[in-house]
């Protein structure tokens, strides 16, 4: 089984969600299949593991002397042979066009965030020019949650048959119990992963600052990308600056270390196409206390705390009985 992946999604990201879907789907695959990977010089923090992974590459295509010879003989060999087109994402690498691929195509679909929020979001209206040309054109569609899968039927109801839910996992494994006593000497929350928009990271300082109004011991610890200046004027104004803490891009290891010293996950997105960190913080023994929207009951079931997303003083209640521990906190757990 020979599998084309355009590598365009290494090209967008040396890290990240989908970066990390694609190496780990290439290293899963079976030992005899035959993944190719194109356009691709440095894949990042996640590369593909495969004892049969084929990088062919064509120095100097995109001169005019070289692209003839390479849409003449070069691409045409290079695709004789494929079974599956996988594109790793809806639009493809330089030299190539969805028509390329004669043979089957499958297309992953994450979530429609780019719909949703098309009029805050820059560049939404290609990614969704992108994204519905891949879908028309997919044999089939792969949905990484049910929430997805619904989500991408009511866009395209001629896609009924042609789709399956593929949920993601986690890369931790369950952990041991963590004496719990350390944990609530200084309750500490723990938020993880991007913060723009509608990850509604704004609204949890809002929430937790107030939260903190009755408890001064409580702490944030943040754990991605460095804080913006918006977002210190927004910890200064909030009186947060000393009470929050940021790990930039932690390791595995790291950040395993910091979903198990933490009272709980605070994820308050607004909406999720799957949703990692509240899987991860399960398998680290925290608690998960995210919003009630899109895929996230799906992720998290009866295993953590769901919440609507704009209830602000809903948060704050709920942050302040996790960081007293006891009641439910340890059922969820176990659950």
């Amino acid at each position: 089984m020979r599998i084309f992946y355009d590598g365009r999604i290494f090209q967008m990201q040396k890290a990240g969600g989908i970066n990390r879907y694609f190496a780990e789907v290439i290293s899963g695959l079976p030992a005899e299949y035959e993944p190719l990977v194109t356009g691709v010089e440095d894949f990042g923090n996640h590369a593909p593991n495969h004892p049969n992974l084929k990088q062919p590459r064509l120095k100097g295509a995109s001169r005019p002397g070289i692209a003839q010879f390479y849409d003449a003989w070069w691409k045409p060999q290079l695709l004789r042979g494929v079974d599956v087109f996988h594109p790793t994402y809806y639009d493809v690498t330089w030299g190539y066009a969805l028509e390329d691929f004669k043979g089957p195509l499958v297309v992953t679909v994450y979530d429609f965030v780019y719909a949703w929020y098309a009029k805050v979001i820059d560049g939404s209206d290609r990614v969704l020019r992108d994204q519905r040309k891949a879908v028309e054109r997919a044999d089939h569609v792969v949905c990484i949650s049910k929430a997805t899968e619904e989500g991408l039927l009511e866009r395209f109801p001629e896609k009924r048959g042609k789709t399956s839910v593929s949920y993601l996992g986690s890369s931790f494994e369950v952990q041991p119990p963590v004496a719990a006593e350390t944990i609530f000497e200084q309750p500490t929350f723990l938020f993880v992963g991007g913060r723009g928009g509608y990850k509604n990271f704004s609204f949890l300082l809002r929430a937790f600052a107030k939260a903190r109004e009755v408890n001064g011991k409580l702490r944030l610890r943040v754990a991605g990308s460095p804080l913006t200046g918006d977002e210190k004027w927004q910890l200064y104004f909030l009186g947060l600056t000393d009470a929050v803490e940021v790990s930039v891009f932690p390791s595995e290891a790291d950040l395993m270390k910091l979903y198990r010293s933490s009272v709980a996950l605070v994820y308050p997105s607004l909406h999720e196409g799957f949703g990692i960190p509240p899987l991860e913080a399960m398998a680290c023994r925290t608690l998960a206390i995210t919003s009630n929207t899109t895929s996230l009951p799906e992720v998290v079931g009866d295993g953590g705390i769901m919440l609507d997303p704009l209830r602000e003083n809903d948060w704050v209640e709920a942050m302040l009985k996790a960081a007293q521990g006891g009641g439910e906190r340890g059922e969820m757990i176990e659950r």
